[in-house]
C-alpha cells in the first residue's frame, strides 16, 4: 500500500469565487506557516477567507501482468 499526504486549500476571492488548490506533500505544514501566508493576502484584499487541510490517500500498487 502506498500512502500519500494531501493538502489542500480553498480561497474565496474577493468576487465571491472559489479557488481550491491541492497537492502531494511530505509533511502538513503548519497551520501557522499558512495561516501568516493567507491572513497577509487578506488583509492586501487579494482574498477574502481561506481555509485548509490535509489527509492521507491510501492506494493499493495493482499488478496487471
Amino acid at each position: 500500500m502506498i500512502a500519500k499526504i494531501i493538502f489542500v486549500v480553498t480561497l474565496i476571492m474577493p468576487n465571491g469565487e472559489f479557488h481550491t488548490k491541492s497537492s502531494v506533500v511530505d509533511t502538513c505544514p503548519s497551520i501557522k506557516m499558512v495561516g501568516d501566508h493567507y491572513e497577509q493576502q487578506i488583509r492586501q484584499g487579494e482574498i477574502q477567507d481561506w481555509n485548509a487541510t490535509c489527509f492521507v490517500m491510501n492506494f493499493e500498487q495493482k499488478d496487471f501482468t
